[in-house]
């Protein structure tokens, strides 16, 4: 498989244990604490965890405004497993073409999210998959920003 084609894929361990990690997924009143890069903001016009459940969200940048996006979350497993779409939208929680906000092209209308939770000597092994080209992730600037929300989840959980 070419480099260009391979979906993202981030792995961190975290001196904290996999609930934990796994409830600054999950809990509302955490995720607005880390769940985006830095300068920004987010915040969520709703959201329901659980198998079936959706979410609504926006991450305000200053200086490119505000990015909406919605989701379904298909599997919640604690402390395993998290798994959900990802789909630009607009205020309204309508879907939207990604390229009418400017994102680049190749930028998928939906993606795949997947967070995988592994204890290791009492730290946590966190595998994130996106389902994007690592190439165009890098190019527009999304990779940097899962590194960053990374770095702000670290300083929640450990």
């Amino acid at each position: 498989m070419k480099n260009n084609t391979r979906e993202v894929c981030i792995e961190q361990v975290f001196n904290a244990s996999p609930e934990r990690v796994f409830s600054a997924w999950t809990d509302p009143s955490k995720l607005v604490k880390w769940y985006a890069p830095e300068g920004c903001t987010v915040f969520y016009k709703k959201i329901d965890v659980r198998p079936g459940g959706a979410f609504h969200q926006c991450i305000s940048n200053p200086a490119f405004g505000d990015c909406w996006a919605i989701g379904e979350y298909q599997e919640v497993i604690p402390g395993k497993r998290l798994v959900f779409t990802l789909v630009n939208a607009d205020a309204e929680g309508n879907p939207i073409d990604p390229v009418t906000v400017g994102f680049d092209p190749e930028w998928p209308a939906k993606t795949l999210v997947t967070v995988i939770f592994t204890e290791e000597n009492g730290k946590t092994r966190m595998q994130m998959h996106q389902t994007v080209s690592e190439e165009t992730a890098k190019r527009t600037g999304a990779h940097p920003s899962w590194l960053q929300m990374f770095h702000n989840l670290q300083a929640i959980v450990e």
